[in-house]
């Protein structure tokens, strides 16, 4: 009696003039090579698909950034009515606010006609009556007194206060008019605007100091500065000079008159 499952089961026998130990081997090798292909695949299909992936999805700080500028800003206080905003209520002893101090800016005073003559809109200069003289001489210096302003004034240019004075230039103080011929004479004077005073005094060359102590001395030659002073308005400095005197050598005896000179040229 046959059966017929065994007809229908797989043989796995081998069958062949070689024998059974030759062909097992075979079978052994070749499914190892098909298992070697199957896990390289495999392999190469599974980096394949984590390569997709790692690319695919951002990193997480690229994650955090992109949540982050796609976040909305936080609301402002009564934009969100689920955020109610405190209530501050009104400060009741609340001192007022105190005013910052500045400086008070003084306008000048409006000048009127007939008011005292600021220093302002006064000027005050010496004048010599030539630029150098020579050791001896009494130089002339004349004292003046400009209004300068836009509206007529008043002020007292008697001797008392208008005063020359001489210096040396390493401004040493040499002279004054007031120091020996000290005066008590007021002159108040109306100044029209542009309107000059003009004093004249004398300078004898001698040097003196306040009250005129003795004996004086005389000043040698040299450069000097004339400086006026009209109370505490002083003018710029006037330079001048002081030449040494030249004498003439005495005649020899026996000796008639120089030769006369050539005629003077026509002036044409």
């Amino acid at each position: 009696m046959t059966c017929p499952y065994r007809e229908d089961v797989l043989d796995l026998e081998p069958h062949g003039p070689l024998p059974r130990q030759i062909y097992w081997r075979r079978r052994a090798l070749a499914l190892g090579i098909a298992a070697l292909v199957i896990g390289i695949v495999a392999a190469v299909i599974t980096v394949v698909v984590v390569n997709t992936r790692s690319t695919e999805q951002p990193t997480a700080a690229e994650s955090q950034s992109e949540s982050a500028e796609a976040a909305p800003p936080p609301p402002l206080p009564g934009e969100n009515p689920d955020v109610k905003s405190p209530i501050q209520p009104p400060a009741q002893n609340a001192p007022p606010p105190t005013a910052t101090p500045t400086a008070a800016v003084v306008p000048p005073p409006i000048l009127k006609e007939g008011d005292d003559c600021p220093d302002s809109t006064l000027a005050v200069k010496g004048i010599t009556n030539q630029p150098q003289f020579i050791v001896g001489d009494q130089p002339k210096f004349t004292m003046v007194v400009t209004n300068i302003g836009l509206v007529a004034c008043q002020r007292d240019v008697g001797a008392a206060v208008l005063a020359a004075y001489v210096y040396s230039l390493d401004n040493q103080r040499l002279w004054s008019n007031l120091d020996c011929a000290p005066s008590n004479e007021t002159l108040i004077k109306t100044f029209q605007p542009g309107e000059q005073v003009t004093t004249e005094v004398t300078w004898t060359g001698m040097g003196s100091a306040p009250n005129c102590p003795l004996p004086r001395q005389p000043i040698g030659p040299g450069t000097y500065n004339l400086v006026v002073q009209l109370g505490n308005l002083r003018s710029a400095p006037v330079p001048f000079i002081l030449a040494e005197a030249v004498h003439a050598p005495p005649p020899v005896d026996g000796a008639g008159p120089p030769p006369p000179g050539p005629a003077p040229a026509p002036v044409g």
